[in-house]
């Protein structure tokens, strides 16, 4: 089953084809050589076919797909360091975005199969382009924790909507920001701003020699993609900074799970009523949020909640640690000392002991060889 793209790629091969036969029936009539009037229509589907539909195969068979365009990449073979600078930023920001939405989604612990690693599904010539598959969860029992049943697919679903979201975010900018629009397709605060966060640390920065970035997902129309620039930076970075739609304010406990230090996000689970909340904090806590993960936290603030009033995405104006993460205590500390002190004399001991065993066999390997050399000088 061919995808939108590939749909459109091969209605313009029958356009072309179409013309190709008008073309010859006239040059027919006209006693002209028909072979001489299907040259350029030739050459035009070769670079369908060669260019376009490789694309086009590309988008339908991916869950996102990334062009880079700019100095860097106009090369038909880029640098190696290029292509894994590149590959490398776009794995993180999926990650960031499965690891995310995860939590959002349940309240159960789950590892992504091979370590949240999505696959690479094709790159093509030209200007860069990466085609990325989340695969499915694989029937190794050891490799996996699932507590609910069916739960995984559930997430699994949730993560794939947010990877592919992140190509859709990109129709909602413009120069003054984001259009209201994008609550159309992430009615979810929680998810619209980690989908947003993803798209902003993709969007060039101009300095590596890459000035555009175009996403595709696969709800794509054939059309071209609003590209991404460092003026779209600049735009999102300022939606990333004030993101929030106040609906209601309130206070919330849960359990931090999953902290993104350079968005300064978190999300807490384990709310009564609700499951999860992400929530954004200043820069005010950035030492604080370093030691807050597994920690049971009380967070308060303006708040925005989706559409059946369950709130989702909160700025925290505060935030108190009401039981800290199991780590290393000072009372595990001290005890770990008080063990180290009485065990140093036993090992001291052990040490003497083998010290005054070595020198008593250093000893009686001198007698010996004192008797052996008085017995070779009588003889």
């Amino acid at each position: 089953m061919m995808g939108a793209w590939t749909d459109a790629v091969e209605a313009k091969v029958r356009i072309i084809h179409g013309q190709i036969s008008a073309a010859r029936a006239l040059a027919e009539r006209g006693g002209h050589d028909p072979d001489a009037v299907d040259g350029p229509y030739l050459r035009l589907l070769g670079e369908l076919y060669r260019d376009e539909y490789l694309f086009a195969q590309l988008v339908d068979n991916s869950d996102l797909v990334a062009r880079f365009e700019g100095p860097a990449v106009d090369a038909r073979v880029p640098t190696m360091s290029i292509v894994a600078s590149m590959c490398s930023a776009l794995r993180k920001q999926i990650q960031q975005v499965a690891m995310s939405v995860m939590g959002l989604a349940t309240d159960e612990r789950l590892r992504w199969p091979t370590a949240l690693d999505p696959h690479l599904s094709g790159m093509a010539p030209g200007s860069l382009v990466v085609g990325v598959c989340i695969q499915g969860d694989e029937p190794d029992a050891a490799e996996r924790q699932r507590t609910l049943a069916g739960v995984s697919d559930r997430v699994f679903d949730a993560v794939r909507d947010a990877v592919q979201g992140i190509a859709t975010v990109t129709r909602h900018v413009h120069d003054e920001g984001i259009s209201d629009s994008i609550d159309d397709d992430f009615p979810d605060p929680a998810v619209r701003d980690t989908v947003v966060v993803a798209a902003s640390k993709l969007a060039p920065t101009g300095r590596l020699g890459i000035s555009r970035l175009s996403l595709y997902g696969p709800d794509a129309t054939g059309t071209a993609a609003t590209p991404l620039t460092p003026g779209s930076r600049k735009v999102l970075n300022g939606v990333v900074r004030r993101p929030l739609r106040v609906t209601g304010k309130g206070e919330f406990r849960g359990t931090v799970r999953a902290i993104d230090l350079d968005a300064r996000r978190f999300e807490i689970r384990n709310v009564d009523g609700i499951g999860a909340i992400r929530c954004i904090y200043g820069r005010d806590r950035d030492a604080l949020a370093k030691e807050m993960l597994d920690a049971e936290v009380v967070v308060a603030g303006e708040f925005e909640a989706q559409r059946d009033q369950q709130p989702r995405l909160i700025q925290v104006s505060s935030l108190e640690v009401v039981e800290a993460p199991r780590r290393l205590s000072t009372a595990d500390a001290s005890q770990q000392a008080r063990m180290k002190a009485a065990v140093a004399p036993l090992i001291g001991s052990i040490h003497d002991e083998s010290m005054q065993a070595e020198g008593s066999s250093q000893r009686v390997k001198a007698i010996l060889a004192e008797k052996h050399a008085r017995s070779q000088d009588e003889h």
